[in-house]
C-alpha cells in the first residue's frame, strides 16, 4: 500500500517556510537600504501569508505572537497534490488521517 511505503519517509526532514511577501527592487534601491529603513511589500496588512514545504505551496497562515515567538496558524491547506501521486492517494490519506492537523 501506498501510505505504508510513506511510513519510510516520517525521518526526512523538509524545510518549511512562511513567506510574508515579496517585492521586486532596482540594485540602487536594494543599496540605498540601511538600517531603519522600510521595504513595501503589496500584501495587505492581516492577509494571510503563504505556507511552503520545499518549493510546495501548502496552504495559508495566520502570523501571531505566542509566549514572545512569532508563529504561523494554519488557516487553510490547499487541496491539490503534486504529479506522480498515485490515483485514490487523497481518499487513502484522509481515511488513514495522514497529513491531518490538530488545531487548539
Amino acid at each position: 500500500m501506498f501510505l505504508d511505503q510513506m511510513e519510510k519517509l516520517s525521518d526526512v526532514f523538509i524545510t518549511v517556510r512562511a513567506e510574508l511577501d515579496q517585492t521586486i527592487l532596482t540594485c540602487s534601491e536594494l543599496l540605498d537600504l540601511d538600517v531603519g529603513g522600510l521595504i513595501t511589500l503589496s500584501r495587505p496588512t492581516g492577509e494571510n501569508i503563504d505556507i511552503y514545504a520545499e518549493e510546495v505551496l501548502l496552504g495559508w497562515g495566520e502570523v501571531l505572537l505566542m509566549d514572545g515567538a512569532l508563529t504561523v496558524r494554519l488557516a487553510d491547506l490547499r487541496n491539490a497534490l503534486p504529479p506522480g501521486f498515485p490515483p485514490g492517494f487523497e481518499e487513502e490519506a484522509a481515511e488513514s488521517n495522514v497529513g491531518s492537523v490538530t488545531k487548539d
